[in-house]
């Protein structure tokens, strides 16, 4: 289901009915299941599944996800010079690894702690929009990485 679906709800009273018959079709369907009440069943139990928890929630775990690689990275890597060691850390790469997703998270931790995240950046959006009279100027290009994620409605200033 798409990030722009309604928030996802726990069954509350006006839900309720539709939890209950899918757990009572779900009671009939193991006795003598065919193959689509077996499937049925599954749809229904990916349903439930996905309206338990807030979407919010999902995003939270994310952000904790980040939150942790981003932190072991920094440990890691704050005694190293090499722009290369840096980016080729484990956790440095399992962020690079989240995709788009991590793109907000990376940004807005640029914004507050700076960092070398322009590998990152620049292997998850393919794009670069540092000048080249600008890399090596980090005020500069975090600055560039910041306007570019304004422009495309990533991160809000």
């Amino acid at each position: 289901m798409s990030s722009t679906d309604p928030l996802r709800r726990v069954p509350t009273r006006s839900n309720l009915p539709f939890a209950l018959v899918g757990n009572l079709l779900l009671a009939v369907s193991s006795v003598g299941a065919s193959h689509q009440s077996i499937q049925l069943q599954q749809e229904l139990v990916n349903l439930h599944s996905y309206y338990a928890f807030p979407a919010s929630s999902i995003r939270d775990r994310r952000r904790e996800r980040f939150g942790r690689l981003a932190c072991r990275w920094r440990e890691d890597t704050q005694w190293l010079s090499s722009a290369t060691e840096i980016a080729v850390h484990p956790a440095y790469q399992a962020i690079i690894g989240m995709g788009p997703e991590a793109l907000p998270l990376i940004l807005e931790d640029l914004r507050h702690n700076s960092g070398h995240w322009y590998w990152a950046l620049k292997a998850i959006s393919n794009e670069d929009p540092v000048p080249p009279r600008d890399r090596g100027a980090i005020k500069r290009m975090k600055a560039a990485w910041l306007r570019w994620g304004e422009q495309k409605g990533i991160v809000v200033t």
